[in-house]
């Protein structure tokens, strides 16, 4: 599964820049773009919620030094189950997708002051016919929808800090271990995801005491077993194929 199918080529990603979006509407809460997300990151916070809806994996980031924790939306590339008949097929929807059409970008590696930038196909001089929401006001001030924005990017941005420090300690103690994801399909046939990198049973059993207290210390525990839990959700992405995808075949 490679990191480069996680985002859409037709994004046009820009820095978001009160003079030259002062008089740009924007469409909120608009989730249709993630039809072609068949994974997206997620972050520990996040891992107790969405441990009954789908599975929970890590993936080598862009450049392979470090994994990212995901949720699987999908089977293949371009296609998340969980979005059908434009509507959101699960309980929770995660934070990187409800903050469309706006993103956090780092100069750097280190991941320090973000700049917030926006997606520039998802922004109008129109008004998306009643329908959109101004970013500044006719001062260049910040609107109530680019303030809610900016907050939720702010949680995410402290939420990156967080599951980065997590997947960073995880991988010191090696509890990751690569897996295959198997998915039941009609016809008695299965798909299997490799590439995907897990929390195994195996390696916990392994771990010096020392190590599982640090775990229960810093909190970890709770994740690492929701992770582990998840990984039996591959049932509902079967469910999700059988009802919208099967259908289609035929």
């Amino acid at each position: 599964m490679k990191n480069s199918e996680r985002m859409s080529s037709v994004n046009q990603i820009v820095a978001l820049d009160k003079n030259k979006h002062r008089r740009h509407n924007i469409l909120t809460g608009d989730l249709s773009r993630s039809e072609t997300h068949h994974v997206c990151q997620v972050y520990v916070s996040e891992f107790s919620v969405l441990a009954g809806e789908c599975p929970i994996i890590f993936l080598k980031s862009k450049d392979g030094d470090a994994l990212e924790s995901c949720a699987l939306l999908g089977i293949t590339p371009g296609k998340n189950l969980f979005w059908q008949e434009g509507k959101w097929q699960g309980a929770y929807i995660p934070a990187t997708l409800r903050a469309y059409p706006f993103y956090l970008h780092y100069k750097d590696s280190i991941g320090i002051n973000p700049i917030i930038c926006i997606d520039a196909s998802s922004i109008s001089l129109n008004d998306f016919s009643g329908v959109g929401q101004r970013l500044f006001n006719d001062s260049g001030d910040a609107t109530p929808t680019l303030l809610e924005a900016s907050n939720l990017l702010r949680g995410i941005h402290q939420q990156k800090i967080q599951s980065r420090e997590f997947i960073r300690c995880l991988t010191e103690m090696d509890l990751f271990q690569e897996q295959v994801v198997t998915v039941d399909l009609p016809a008695n046939t299965k798909h299997n995801l490799t590439g995907v990198f897990c929390v195994t049973k195996e390696r916990i059993s392994e771990l010096s005491n020392s190590d599982f207290l640090c775990l229960r210390e810093k909190g970890y525990l709770t994740a690492i077993y929701a992770h582990m839990f998840s990984l039996h959700q591959s049932g509902n992405l079967s469910q999700l194929f059988k009802k919208y995808q099967a259908r289609v075949l035929h």
